[in-house]
């Protein structure tokens, strides 16, 4: 960073309170004690410098990336917020977080359009604002899901540029492709692909690419596209990698083909020879967490490392991918990020093996395989989606699901389920309340029967608050 540059001493001033919140913990330093963070540890581990961070080299423009990179999906919300991915983000939570990855040696930034129901673009910008602008790269997206024409996308592109304070894009994707004919209306047809493709030659986007959420069909569309791509965004994970999903029969009237299996797509991008950044290396925070006899597989292997090291160290490994996107909400999860990849370790063999047994202890619960992403929101009928399968999936992970009205802990467990529930969705949010509309099915990237899933868990806390099961 200049020094003489007039900016850099406000971004210093709050380089040094972001490191000094990373000594002490984060919360209090920060004003972010009245935030929904996680305990502070109570002895710190020591956070790697900047200069240890793992960079890749991207090969098609020589672009030294971190290896981690920030996903701007899941800045910390104000307290009352709305919904873990409304827009009531706690901008000095989000501008601390910033600041303490750019000093320990993260320089990748991720937003889009929908995140935070159209605030995200704005807080970055405002917190990249003091930096250099060669000192960062910052990723954006065109909403493909708006359907938008030419003339809609050309607004929309300005008005990223303008949310974010820069004066052009280093990565710029078609955001969450899903099938060939969105693809076609939006890119080929309304002549936005043609445009982007023009502000890329005005300098305006330095790198074009595109992130995939669609069916195998789709991927071999994209690839077969007389388009010189320069990078492409996809979901990887062990989960997905070594554990092939499919989606729920009922499912296929709004999907029109299974998703592309995950081993399967991997393979096809190599054979693009495409860098890749990668989206949910933890899916969404499930492999952080897994399971208390999965976690502990891991530990037992490794006790000073956290589920979420092993999730990046399998990613990290894999060929091509310049960096993984992690939407990181509290400064413990971003502290324990860069030291697992402050310098990346590959895993050893031995550790693979530990690994896929840990996966197959995971696979045994009945999780749901929400990331928390948000896509899904707003519900027209008031329902916080993500929440409601949150709630559900860490009283799973937990141990702390009721396991039948003749377990002498039941009682304990249904109070202690329901007390939570209320606290974190409020009533007029809960599963309760969905119609089965189905208009959140065709935004889910994870492809779940979202409104089975709300029958079944409003289903669950009925039969909770009546003490039938």
């Amino acid at each position: 960073m200049d020094k003489n540059d007039k900016s850099s001493g406000v971004s210093r001033r709050r380089l040094l309170q972001a490191a000094g919140a990373g000594v002490a913990g984060g919360a209090v330093l920060y004003g972010l004690d009245k935030l929904r963070l996680l305990p502070s540890f109570e002895q710190p581990k020591p956070v790697p410098p900047a200069e240890r961070m793992t960079c890749r080299v991207n090969p098609k423009n020589g672009d030294k990336v971190s290896l981690l990179g920030f996903g701007c999906m899941r800045f910390p919300m104000l307290p009352g917020a709305d919904s873990p991915t409304g827009p009531e983000v706690n901008e000095q939570g989000a501008f601390a977080l910033v600041d303490y990855a750019i000093a320990h040696g993260v320089n990748y930034f991720d937003t889009a359009w929908p995140y935070h129901r159209g605030v995200s673009e704005s807080v970055i910008g405002k917190a990249l604002q003091h930096y250099p602008r060669e000192s960062f790269y910052l990723a954006d997206k065109m909403p493909t899901f708006l359907m938008p024409t030419r003339e809609q996308a050309r607004e929309i592109f300005e008005k990223q540029l303008e949310k974010c304070k820069v004066e052009y894009f280093d990565y710029y994707l078609l955001h969450a492709i899903q099938s060939v004919e969105a693809y076609q209306t939006v890119y080929e047809k309304n002549g936005v692909l043609e445009y982007l493709l023009e502000e890329k030659k005005k300098g305006r986007i330095r790198n074009l690419g595109w992130s995939f959420h669609g069916n195998a069909p789709t991927l071999e569309y994209l690839l077969s596209r007389d388009v010189a791509w320069d990078f492409a965004m996809v979901q990887l994970n062990y989960h997905d990698m070594l554990h092939e999903y499919k989606i729920a029969p009922n499912q296929a009237k709004f999907i029109p083909k299974d998703p592309a299996p995950t081993q399967w797509m991997f393979e096809k991008m190599q054979q693009s020879g495409l860098p890749l950044i990668v989206m949910e290396p933890l899916l969404g925070g499930r492999l952080a967490r897994l399971n208390k006899k999965a976690l502990a597989i891991l530990q037992a292997e490794r006790p000073e490392a956290s589920g979420a090291s092993w999730a990046f160290r399998y990613v990290a490994g894999l060929p091509n991918v310049i960096t993984m996107l992690s939407g990181m909400t509290y400064m413990e999860h971003l502290q324990d990020n860069l030291r697992a990849l402050a310098p990346y370790e590959p895993l050893s063999g031995r550790e693979m093996e530990v690994l896929k047994a840990a996966l197959n202890v995971f696979l045994t619960q009945s999780n749901i395989r929400c990331t928390t992403c948000g896509y899904c929101m707003p519900c027209p009928y008031g329902v916080d989606i993500p929440s409601v399968f949150a709630h559900f999936n860490r009283c799973l992970d937990d141990e702390l699901i009721p396991k039948g009205t003749r377990d002498p802990d039941y009682e304990k467990a249904r109070r202690a389920y329901l007390v939570e529930y209320e606290r974190s969705v409020p009533e007029l949010r809960q599963a309760a309340r969905c119609t089965g509309c189905g208009k959140c099915l065709t935004h889910c990237p994870q492809m779940i029967a979202i409104p089975d899933e709300m029958a079944r868990l409003g289903k669950f806390v009925e039969n909770l608050r009546t003490r039938q099961g």
